[in-house]
């Protein structure tokens, strides 16, 4: 079902409350430019600072924007499987495309724990088709490609996985031991273009959000066999990445498309913002794209 380039939207904020009227202008920019979905509510755009009524909205809103453009995906994943039930229930009202899960942290859980609470939500939530969501660094709880495996022959919505384990291995192993009827997304800017010669369906990215071209171009450079192309973009994308993380990376986001002329606000705190001398930087890694 999932497929190409699909942004981790960012969420706008005026203030500390939602700006739903810069978020359909953020939408409609990342659709005009040919992205394959939307993903809601994720790392990059803020979901672990988000209420539950926030995310609610959001999912609800994003739904009317998109008007079935492309699909919606709701990340809806919490620390307590009662609480992911509750904001998966939100997003299939909603009328989202799909539900992705990420894995509960702070507490460290063994496999029969994780299996549990993923085959609880996705049989809570059925027959909306639902994503794991394997981002080990931030949860402390990974996702191994034989778990996977098991979720998704106990529970038949489980369709694939994002992986954020930013490690080629575990992506080839995902994509080997789940087979080609279940879609393998890699989280990971940097492995765009391995991940996709190694058979993942698309790519949940980041810098899609200020940067959408390079992104769907690179993608589309894959699809008609123009790898030197894609080769280019994707190194263009390392390096932007590697800046990047150096900063506040969600407020360089913002800020580039910000500069872009797509107002999203700053950060929720306590997430720190981009500086002056930063954000100086950022301007002319666009410039240098000839995006200004």
């Amino acid at each position: 079902m999932l497929k190409g380039i699909i942004p981790a939207v960012v969420t706008p904020f005026r203030g500390d409350n939602i700006d739903f009227t810069l978020l359909e202008s953020l939408l409609n920019f990342l659709i005009d430019r040919g992205v394959n979905g939307l993903f809601i509510a994720g790392t990059n755009g803020e979901g672990p600072l988000l209420s539950k009524e926030e995310k609610a909205q959001l999912f609800k809103s994003a739904v009317e924007i998109v008007k079935g453009r492309v699909p919606v995906i709701a990340q809806i994943g919490e620390i307590t499987t009662k609480d992911t039930i509750e904001v998966g229930e939100s997003a299939v009202k909603s009328g989202v495309s799909a539900v992705a899960i990420v894995s509960p942290y702070y507490f460290k859980l063994e496999d029969p724990a994780l299996k549990k609470h993923f085959i609880s939500v996705a049989r809570a939530l059925m027959p909306i088709p639902t994503y794991l969501y394997n981002l080990p660094s931030n949860t402390g709880n990974n996702i191994k490609p034989s778990l996977a495996k098991a979720i998704m022959e106990s529970a038949d919505n489980v369709k694939g996985i994002k992986d954020s384990s930013k490690d080629l291995q575990t992506l080839e192993d995902f994509i080997y031991e789940l087979g080609q009827d279940r879609d393998v997304i890699v989280g990971t800017d940097s492995l765009i273009l391995p991940a996709l010669i190694m058979g993942a369906k698309g790519a949940i990215s980041a810098l899609a959000n200020p940067l959408p071209e390079l992104c769907v171009g690179l993608y589309r450079d894959f699809l008609s066999g123009d790898l030197e192309s894609a080769k280019e973009k994707q190194y263009i994308l390392n390096n932007i990445r590697t800046i990047t993380k150096q900063f506040s990376s969600i407020s360089a986001l913002k800020v580039m498309l910000r500069l872009r002329g797509i107002d999203v606000g700053s950060v929720r705190p306590p997430l720190g913002e981009v500086n002056a001398e930063q954000e100086g930087i950022l301007k002319e890694i666009l410039e240098d794209l000839n995006y200004l």
